[in-house]
């Protein structure tokens, strides 16, 4: 049997870090995507330092360029692709931005990221998702993204790009209704990461519970194109 292969972007700190560990120790060979190349290379050595099937590929998902040589890289090396995890992500903004005072250029730049980018990233490697028996892309939202309740905190950039990532997996997960590919969204919670803070009220360990959960159970359990929190399918 073909080993299940994981590609996780922001895999040097935090939910990444933790998720790309926590896949491996499961078994699965994950490479690991981080956009700088020395941080990359200290989680990659944590992790190979423990025997875990880790891979390391430098790309700033910002950059279409990288995004496009990465899938050309990873292209040549593997033969098909089981798990995309679209974790990369940044809050510029402080928490006295609003629309009215909205700086176009900070507002671009995280649109590019959050959003172009894991775009991007589906567009390129869908085709080696094709050739797995039970593929799953897994897009970090956030609760910051729900239109489905009274808004919950400031940063109109990282919310508006949040709840972009939730239509986005809609309509993917129609596009491969026919496919073997499922696509999810994953609220991971207030998390204690570098974007979270020290003051978030859960620990990484919790944070992916639900993602590798969506990236490893049985398929009747899952249902495509929803968005999830603790394992739960919620409103958006």
């Amino acid at each position: 049997m073909n080993k299940k292969i994981a590609l996780i972007t922001g895999a040097n700190r935090g939910l990444g870090f933790a998720m790309s560990e926590k896949l491996a120790t499961l078994g699965i060979k994950v490479i690991m995507v981080c956009r700088n190349k020395n941080s990359g290379n200290e989680a990659f050595l944590k992790l190979k330092e423990k025997n875990l099937d880790v891979v390391l590929k430098i790309a700033d998902v910002e950059n279409i360029n990288d995004i496009e040589n990465l899938y050309k890289n990873i292209s040549s090396e593997f033969s098909y692709l089981d798990i995309l995890i679209n974790n990369a992500a940044v809050n510029l903004e402080n928490e006295k931005v609003t629309i009215e005072n909205i700086d176009i250029n900070c507002f671009q730049k995280v649109m590019n990221i959050n959003l172009r980018g894991p775009v991007l990233m589906c567009k390129h490697f869908i085709p080696m998702l094709r050739k797995s028996e039970s593929g799953r892309i897994i897009n970090f939202s956030s609760g910051l993204g729900q239109l489905s309740l009274p808004r919950t905190g400031p940063y109109p950039s990282y919310s508006i790009s949040k709840t972009a990532i939730n239509a986005l997996t809609k309509i993917l997960a129609d596009e491969l209704k026919n496919t073997k590919i499922l696509v999810f969204s994953v609220d991971p919670g207030w998390v204690k990461t570098d974007m979270g803070g020290p003051y978030a009220p859960l620990p990484i360990e919790k944070g992916i519970d639900t993602p590798v959960w969506l990236a490893t159970a049985p398929e009747n359990e899952l249902i495509s194109g929803y968005f999830y929190k603790e394992r739960k399918i919620i409103e958006w």
